[in-house]
């Protein structure tokens, strides 16, 4: 059911919504003047809202708002395809919006008024080990941890250990083409494979037409793959999820100090051979006129962490291995260009405002992070976030062998415990192969399906003929093989609303 709270001669009343009150963040208050919804807490249950005259409307469940599900633009149904995450506040509903984190909306005798508030992040004095596991100390008394062999999951690992726990690891083995090492050992844990069928976990067949957006890969493969976790191990399931990504920082922050000429050493400035004074790859770092494709992961295409050119701390969400998909029609892409500029315009607004942990932190939710699920992430905790803030940027990476590191308090914990032999590969890569392996599988099968219907196609959008081709063709296919995954889900989302 719908909440809401409206003026009336008797000043303002309110009826509760259902289920918001299982959003973590979410606050809904009766005032001296009103009353009062904000989002003042990051999370991943989203609410929705609806401002009228005098008027507002809430709830947790966008549908509710219309029982007919409206077909989203042609240009965000195309940017969904290459990635690009879509406006924070956004929907395809009219004049209804999603509750952003540092949003609130006010209802009183004057009316209704929506405005902005920065969330504030505790200093409580304690690091960043000891805030996880009082996080994992405060949740259930028996747990297991997502364990990829990453920096993350080890890193939550040894904060579990150092808060006296001892969780099983579940490692989930898709069994993806391509030698893995084995997995680092994390000393006093036991590791727990678990074998999964990466098709089953991909099946666009599976995907149904309910909701007001289609669902994608990005998010639903991960909520899937965590809901075989939690069935395998019956426990309640922790994971170290975007805590590389708010424990980050960029070359341009890192203290350089009196060794600053290994500046000179570090990418891009030694690769046109132009910049031959320490003195004006300073002036270069300081303009910011050298950009990275992928700052940070949210999300990015780099296969790892440790290697992060020049540019600003917290750039807008950036499409996954975005290349355009050959086949576009020019409808397609000039819908295209227009939703990616004005997603992009609204996303660099409020990242900004955020600041650089809440706002790395908001872009990977957006992304990566699949609503609801059976999963604990203790990096949306105040006290987890208030001692990464806590962190001084120049603490976070350093230059070394020409390449600038990042995340150094993670890798410097786990050094100290001698935790060797990290996996450098991320879930989006692993994401990537495992659309890649798929596609391969099915590829005459798809190509097939899409010749002889294609939504996409019907809507003007693509070139069916031009899709199923590049589905038959090995080489071009690995080199689209997310964006084609996607256009698979979004359009039997659309063939089945």
């Amino acid at each position: 059911m719908i909440g809401t709270a409206e003026v009336t001669s008797d000043g303002v009343s309110a009826t509760a919504a259902d289920g918001t009150d299982r959003c973590d963040g979410v606050r809904e208050e009766h005032t001296a003047n009103g009353f009062l919804l904000s989002r003042e807490r990051p999370g991943t249950a989203p609410v929705y809202y609806r401002v009228g005259y005098g008027r507002l409307e809430w709830g947790a469940d966008a549908a509710a708002f219309r029982p007919d599900r409206p077909v989203p633009e042609p240009g965000t149904l195309l940017a969904l395809v290459h990635g690009l995450v879509p406006p924070p506040d956004a929907t395809p509903l009219s004049g209804v919006r999603r509750l952003t984190l540092g949003t609130r909306v006010e209802v009183s005798d004057r009316g209704v008024t929506v405005s902005r508030r920065p969330p504030t992040l505790p200093s409580t004095g304690r690091g960043l080990l000891a805030s996880l596991g009082d996080v994992l100390t405060a949740g259930p008394d028996d747990y297991a941890i997502a364990y990829s062999g990453g920096l993350s999951s080890a890193y939550l690992a040894m904060a579990a250990l150092s808060a006296g726990h001892r969780p099983q690891l579940l490692y989930a083995d898709l069994g993806l083409p391509g030698e893995r090492p084995p997995l680092p050992e994390i000393p006093g844990l036991r590791t727990r494979t678990i074998p999964l069928d990466v098709f089953e976990l991909l099946d666009h067949h599976r995907v149904s037409g309910a909701g007001v957006t289609p669902p994608l890969p990005d998010q639903e493969f991960p909520r899937r793959l965590a809901e075989r976790l939690f069935a395998a191990a019956g426990l309640p399931l922790a994971a170290g999820t975007l805590l590389e990504d708010i424990v980050s920082s960029s070359l341009s922050q890192t203290d350089r100090g009196r060794r600053d000429w290994r500046l000179l050493t570090c990418e891009p400035f030694h690769l046109s051979g132009t910049l031959g004074s320490l003195r004006e790859a300073t002036s270069l770092l300081a303009e910011g006129v050298v950009r990275s494709d992928s700052p940070v992961r949210a999300p990015s295409d780099a296969p790892s962490g440790d290697a992060q050119p020049v540019d600003s701390p917290t750039p807008p969400p950036t499409p996954l291995g975005r290349r355009d998909l050959p086949g576009l029609t020019r409808q397609g892409r000039l819908a295209f260009q227009s939703a990616q500029q004005a997603a992009l315009s609204v996303w660099k607004n409020h990242l900004d405002f955020l600041g650089p942990v809440l706002g790395r932190l908001e872009a990977g939710l957006a992304a990566r992070v699949p609503t609801g699920g059976p999963l604990i992430l203790p990096v949306t905790q105040p006290g987890v976030l208030g001692a990464v803030d806590a962190i001084p940027p120049g603490r976070m990476g350093r230059i070394r062998g020409g390449l600038y590191q990042n995340h150094q308090p993670l890798r410097e914990l786990l050094d100290k415990h001698r935790v060797r032999g990290l996996r450098r590969s991320t879930s989006s890569f692993d994401l990537r192969l495992a659309a890649a392996a798929y596609l391969h599988r099915e590829s005459g099968k798809i190509a097939a399906e899409l010749e002889r219907e294609c939504a996409l196609g019907d809507l003007g959008l693509v070139d069916p003929r031009v899709v199923a081709g590049l589905v038959r063709e090995g080489p071009h296919r690995s080199d689209h093989a997310l964006p084609l995954l996607r256009l698979l889900w979004i359009d039997q989302w659309l063939r089945k609303g």
